[in-house]
């Protein structure tokens, strides 16, 4: 991670800690606990008993249902009604019950299964090809990108739109770059064009962005949005993005793959939101997330300041770091990503003890902002985030407030708001937090992703946060 000398001084003390044993980083990564009972009724149609996983278990659960109900055995037909999900025992989605459920079950929990049968994330029914008839893969923005990396698909994409298309260089290796092309402007997709590319799959980033359009102007290709923008990680049952990573490893036959990955992101959840969990919520620090660009930060006019709720990987970070989120502090609920506030409620009415701002120097529409500072994992120098820190200590209603600049990575990658909560921690509760290294939890995700010629030590502008001279 780049940082100047005025770097607040926890980070510098973690970078020096971390640098003296980056070697051994990538060999320690902690793959997560692979017993955990997960807390997820995964919402694939085989999935009979309701828990994480289809298996076996499933497929006795149905032989024994469809047994009961052949033989008019009431007591067992009652008995199994309350272990049995009838919905997701369809395997097949026929409309009944029977042995060709079983064989679907038992087909997905081997991996042979050549269609899928489940809910996306936006509770929509799907029906997919799988397996070996998946080649071809587009991915919409960082977080799909990255979750295909994580699941050691690299070799199925063949297409990112231009943000993603930006970090080629670090995603890919030279032969697997060379098949991927640019889709550029996903927000508002040259159709005509993204068909000749003749996907199998295009994983959209948000539900929002045109996936009926897509899914019928597409021909031939499976349009999905997996969830993975909706992370709710502080309640694992409801988490869309749990729910997306577990999905995938079943689409693309890396269900190992992802029950680990799932793993790991739940246990630095626990540790996080156990030590949050810990703090008494009048010492929590107040946090508002909001954005640099075309902010009063960055211009020092506007009137409002957006700040992103809970539901947001952003605000997400809040509630794992033990801070407070402004919108709680003012007693705002909003179902949408971020909501609106006047100014003199941010600086005057409801003092805020630390401001991060988010970044996006390419964005989801294709554009490149021009006035975003430069950074992320191909910058080295953090003179822009420097200046652009700078600009907002210096606007007219700052105080004392601490401002962190926040790379874009953070909310649009595939960490669901943990890797974000540990730097926000080591910086608003530093003690609390003494035992989560994020330099650690950073090289230990750019491993998950495959990449393993990359110093996070060394390398890289994620977090910025000076001090006055």
């Amino acid at each position: 991670v780049s940082m100047d000398t005025k770097t607040v001084s926890i980070l510098v003390v973690a970078i020096l800690v971390v640098a003296g044993i980056s070697a051994a980083l990538v060999l320690a990564k902690d793959d997560g606990d692979a017993s955990r009972n997960l807390d997820v009724n995964l919402e694939i149609y085989g999935n009979a008993d309701g828990d994480w996983k289809v298996d076996e278990a499933d497929a006795k659960l149905v032989e024994s249902w469809i047994d009961a109900n052949e033989n008019n055995d009431t007591a067992a037909i009652d008995e199994l009604k309350g272990r049995i999900n009838l919905d997701f025992a369809d395997a097949n989605r026929s409309g009944a019950i029977d042995s060709k459920d079983v064989e679907q079950i038992r087909a997905i929990a081997n991996g042979t299964a050549k269609h899928l049968w489940f809910l996306d994330g936006i509770q929509q029914e799907r029906e997919m090809d799988i397996g070996d008839a998946i080649k071809k893969v587009g991915c919409e923005y960082y977080s799909n990108t990255e979750a295909m990396l994580i699941l050691g698909q690299a070799d199925r994409i063949a297409a990112v739109d231009n943000a993603p298309y930006q970090y080629l260089d670090f995603y890919f290796s030279p032969q697997q770059k060379s098949k991927v092309t640019n889709m550029v402007n996903m927000n508002a997709p040259d159709y005509g064009f993204v068909n000749t590319l003749k996907l199998d799959v295009l994983l959209i980033f948000s539900s929002t962005a045109s996936y009926e359009a897509k899914q019928e102007k597409l021909i031939g290709t499976d349009v999905l949005y997996l969830g993975l923008y909706n992370p709710d990680l502080t309640n694992t049952a409801k988490s869309n993005f749990i729910q997306g990573i577990l999905k995938a490893g079943y689409i693309f036959g890396a269900v190992d793959r992802a029950v680990d990955y799932t793993n790991w992101v739940l246990d630095y959840r626990d540790k996080m939101l156990d030590i949050a969990n810990s703090i008494p919520d009048e010492k929590k620090p107040v946090c508002a997330m909001s954005n640099y660009t075309n902010s009063y930060f960055e211009n020092g006019t506007s009137n409002t300041i957006p700040i992103y709720s809970s539901i947001d990987p952003l605000g997400q970070a809040v509630v794992l770091s033990g801070g407070k989120n402004l919108l709680q502090v003012l007693d705002v609920t909003t179902s949408g990503y971020s909501h609106k506030i006047g100014i003199d409620a941010v600086f005057n009415k409801h003092p805020v003890d630390h401001f991060f701002l988010h970044n996006v120097k390419y964005t989801y529409g294709g554009a490149v902002m021009s006035s975003t500072p430069d950074h992320g994992y191909l910058q080295d120098d953090p003179s822009q985030m420097a200046d652009a820190w700078k600009k907002s200590v210096g606007q007219p209603l700052m105080g004392d407030e601490t401002i962190t600049l926040l790379a874009g990575d953070f909310r649009n990658g595939c960490t669901g708001g943990i890797l974000l909560a540990a730097y926000m921690a080591k910086q608003i509760n530093p003690d609390a937090y003494s035992g989560i290294d994020p330099l650690k939890m950073h090289a230990e995700y750019i491993d998950w992703m495959g990449i393993s010629d990359y110093d996070i030590t060394k390398h890289g502008v994620f977090f910025y946060q000076g001090q006055a001279a």
